[in-house]
């Protein structure tokens, strides 16, 4: 089977399995950098949904990743 999928007239790229990171994540409302863990799917890296800040426990929903380590 190739790597994409016909759906609908259009090919679809199948995406590498989301994997989760610890990260550096900058919170919007306290403008700290907190701890957090990320999901790293394909070349994107959100911000793990559910996640509150260490701080002032607001949503890290919307954070953006500053940093995350991974094995090379």
């Amino acid at each position: 089977m190739s790597p994409q999928e016909k759906t609908e007239n259009k090919f679809q790229m199948k995406l590498p399995p989301a994997t989760e990171y610890g990260a550096d994540v900058h919170c919007p409302i306290c403008t700290h950098t907190v701890k957090a863990t990320v999901v790293a799917q394909g070349r994107s890296v959100r911000v793990k949904p559910g996640q509150k800040c260490a701080r002032c426990a607001s949503s890290l929903d919307p954070a953006y990743v500053l940093r995350y380590d991974r094995a090379a």
